[in-house]
């Protein structure tokens, strides 16, 4: 029972504004407002208009919210006594970031399958904030995250540790042109492999191109860190990585070059804090502390 579009168009009644919309439901300005399109078009009718630099509905879209809410009520209350339905499986949905993905799969999902036997886990590959997006949906119990700290009142949040983004350079590129270390600087004329628009990720790596007066000739974007590894394997051009995600032999083929100051971000375990966990899930935290404290990962060092 797919009630997303209802939930967004109800919070922009509420908010105002499609950033606002945006910033809770952790996706972008964009979709808020591809979402408002696609309705109107299948209705036939303006739902919202601005006045006062705030999105207020008009009488269609008064029709529209009120139904859309007895909609959502109808939805909480089937899905109450669903839950009352016994149930042979229960199944934990844990989203986990695509450079996480793998060690999850090998190390936390056996640890949850051994400490948990009666219950089936499901893992699902997805960016950070696409995550959230899920937490905040009820299409996942738990996420395994990169990303600064949430701060939403919604989620709580444990932070299991800590990485940083460096700079990968391919030396073929820089070779001769270098008389010394390379700089950020330096790369300017490069390509950049960079995370797509709207990832927590892209934000930072903006905002370091801006800071060294970089003005970009040719972007590949890219969904994740993994991609952007192997797009920088094949040497197509610089790009941002976590330290753990950067092998000890890179500096054969790559100038790895630190930022200042430092981009560092947490892995974080986040998971709803707005409804009562069973039994289960609440021995998850638990059981992921323990696993990710047998998880190896190989922090590169620059210096």
């Amino acid at each position: 029972m797919n009630t997303t579009r209802f939930e967004y168009l109800l919070a922009l009644e509420r908010l105002g504004t499609m950033t606002g919309v945006a910033k809770a439901y952790f996706i972008s300005p964009s979709a808020v407002s591809q979402c408002l399109k696609s309705e109107e078009a299948q209705l036939g009718h303006q739902l919202f208009k601005s006045e006062n630099h705030r999105m207020v509905p008009t009488e269609a879209g008064q029709i529209y919210l009120n139904g859309a809410r007895k909609i959502l009520q109808i939805r909480e209350a089937t899905m109450d006594r669903l839950n009352v339905i016994p149930k042979k499986h229960h199944s934990i949905r844990i989203a986990a970031a695509p450079m996480l993905y793998e060690k999850a799969a090998s190390i936390i999902i056996p640890a949850l399958n051994t400490l948990l036997p009666g219950t089936d886990f499901e893992l699902l590959r997805a960016a950070s904030m696409v995550s959230v997006a899920y937490l905040l949906n009820d299409l996942a119990d738990f996420a395994l995250l990169c990303s600064p700290p949430l701060n939403h009142t919604l989620l709580s949040e444990d932070i299991l540790g800590q990485d940083q983004l460096l700079l990968a350079v391919p030396k073929a590129y820089l070779r001769s042109q270098l008389t010394g270390p390379p700089t950020i600087e330096d790369c300017g004329p490069l390509p950049f492999i960079l995370l797509k628009n709207g990832s927590y990720t892209r934000g930072i790596e903006n905002e370091i191109l801006a800071q060294h007066h970089i003005a970009l000739n040719r972007i590949y974007e890219v969904d994740d860190h993994v991609m952007a590894r192997n797009f920088l394997e094949e040497g197509r051009g610089a790009t941002f990585l976590p330290s753990s995600m950067i092998p000890p032999h890179a500096g054969q083929h790559f100038f790895i070059l630190p930022l200042h100051p430092p981009k560092p971000f947490n892995f974080i375990l986040a998971y709803p804090n707005f409804k009562k966990p069973d039994k289960d899930k609440r021995d998850v935290p638990m059981i992921v502390k323990k696993a990710w404290g047998k998880m190896d990962f190989d922090f590169y060092d620059p210096v």
